[in-house]
């Protein structure tokens, strides 16, 4: 495969990597765009690029460092601002466009309403409940974020699986109040009519981050839930990660069967 990275800018100046997957051979039919887990780079993650390489995918990604262990760079508007104005530019190939937002990223999806591009959108382990659990309010109201520590047996009831991605040390996702409290006034029921593409839900039953209420908020919505017994917050590397690969798979291909269903 070929990768390309590159710069985007965002209108306000700030300047995110982005980053292209391709086949050498071509022969794209869709294009993805993959906000994905903050605990490491997306290009860690062989598998989930080979598997849409494979489907005729042209595989797109931007660093936007939400929930990052960093200070946050720009707030959460600016930051859905960058994803959605991302997205303009791939816009111009007029390819169908997936969208999978991965744990925190999924607090970018509501910027992505009503785009007539955007064929689905996969959500995988969305953190929707606001502030997480665990959660430490900073006790300085200037310039101080809000830390969430989340201990690698909460991602993984595998973590050998995670040795070649990440350390052995906790994340600790860190988040400005007032970020926090602009996502704890949306409502995870509004997500799926609004984005106005079919959705899927992919969570493991066991995701401290993931709760029921928020499974079934979505599900009331209309998005689609794939569950996974005994799995905690990262179903791609736990004892299902072949269950959900085949479920992600039977999403985007009955997505695709039915525009073509509509087409003809």
């Amino acid at each position: 495969m070929n990768h390309i990275a590159s710069s985007f800018a965002s209108s306000d100046g700030i300047v995110y990597r982005s980053h292209l997957w391709e086949l050498r051979d071509g022969g794209y039919r869709r294009m993805a765009l993959v906000l994905g887990f903050p605990f490491w780079p997306l290009g860690r993650d062989t598998r989930l690029l080979a598997f849409l390489l494979d489907r005729g995918f042209l595989v797109h990604s931007i660093e936007l460092g939400f929930a990052s262990p960093e200070k946050p760079r720009a707030d959460l508007a600016a930051l859905r601002r960058a994803a959605t104005a991302f997205a303009d530019s791939l816009a111009a190939r007029g390819l169908p466009l997936y969208l999978i937002a991965q744990s925190f990223n999924a607090a970018l999806v509501p910027a992505f309403q009503r785009r007539k591009e955007l064929a689905a959108a996969a959500l995988v382990s969305p953190v929707l409940d606001y502030p997480p659990p665990g959660t430490k309010m900073p006790r300085c109201i200037f310039g101080a974020a809000a830390e969430t520590m989340i201990p690698r047996e909460s991602l993984s009831g595998k973590p050998e699986l995670l040795d070649e991605l990440m350390g052995p040390e906790a994340y600790v996702a860190k988040f400005s109040k007032r970020d926090l409290k602009a996502l704890h006034s949306e409502s995870p029921a509004t997500l799926a009519p609004e984005l106005g593409a079919p959705v899927a839900v992919f969570a493991g039953e066991e995701d401290p981050l993931v709760s029921a209420p928020i499974r079934e908020a979505l599900s009331s919505g209309g998005a689609k839930i794939y569950s996974y017994p005994r799995v905690r917050h990262l179903p791609p590397f736990d004892r299902y990660a072949d269950n959900y690969y085949a479920d992600l798979g039977s999403f985007l291909d009955e997505v695709e069967a039915a525009a073509r269903r509509t087409k003809g």
